[in-house]
């Protein structure tokens, strides 16, 4: 295991849905919210998101605010974290939004997404395709190459199956969840936490470390116990 610290960030309904059932239907912004995620990502070396993720956005997270950019300056960081998405079939477009965005972008993906990929070509060219498996994603070489590049803090931004792969994989380290005071409902809306689940004893287990309260909104940080 590396040494790397990873974040999962998230924000979720007080009802624990990430998005509504329809993931591109419009929601006003929250500022409170969207600074709390601002200051999260300004201290990664590298933001892992989902394809489902990317899908609905259409590009990346990026850093504005002046004092978190100088800070990242004197950190020595890159004034954006890498972008790596992460996808097991690749099925990504090279037309979005992110593909021209001014960061660092890696793909992580399997041999299966790469074969046969009539946008491969086109995605080499603005992203890093690193393949991590045959099919499976293989998150003791992601996390050995990400040391290698001297990456040090990793925060996840979900959706609901990229954090599963991780949990289940053992690599989050601590939580910071967002709890929106609304109700979004839907079986079939996403969580923070998809997959198979877990059955009772072989659930991870976290340990609140912080909370804070603006208005009706809270955040909480847990730590998961190892």
């Amino acid at each position: 295991m590396t040494t790397i610290q990873t974040t999962l960030v998230l924000a979720m309904t007080a009802d624990g849905k990430i998005s509504a059932v329809d993931p591109k239907a419009p929601r006003d912004s929250d500022p409170v919210d969207q600074a709390h995620l601002e200051y999260q990502a300004s201290l990664a070396d590298l933001i892992l998101v989902g394809a489902g993720t990317m899908r609905a956005e259409g590009q990346t997270f990026t850093i504005r605010n002046p004092e978190l950019l100088a800070a990242r300056q004197i950190r020595g960081q890159s004034p954006q974290p890498i972008t790596c998405v992460v996808t097991r079939s690749l099925d990504l477009s090279p037309d979005w939004a992110f593909f021209s965005q001014d960061v660092e972008r890696w793909i992580f993906t399997t041999k299966a997404g790469l074969e046969g990929n009539s946008n491969k070509a086109s995605l080499d060219k603005v992203a890093g395709l690193i393949e991590l498996g045959d099919r499976e994603l293989d998150w003791n070489r992601a996390y050995a190459l990400m040391a290698e590049r001297n990456i040090q803090k990793v925060v996840a931004l979900g959706g609901g199956s990229l954090t599963a792969t991780l949990v289940e994989a053992g690599r989050i380290d601590d939580w910071w969840l967002t709890i929106w005071p609304v109700i979004y409902g839907g079986k079939d809306a996403p969580t923070p936490v998809e997959g198979e689940g877990f059955i009772p004893h072989a659930a991870p287990h976290l340990q609140l470390i912080e909370t804070r309260q603006v208005g009706s909104e809270l955040f909480l940080h847990y730590q998961t116990i190892k």
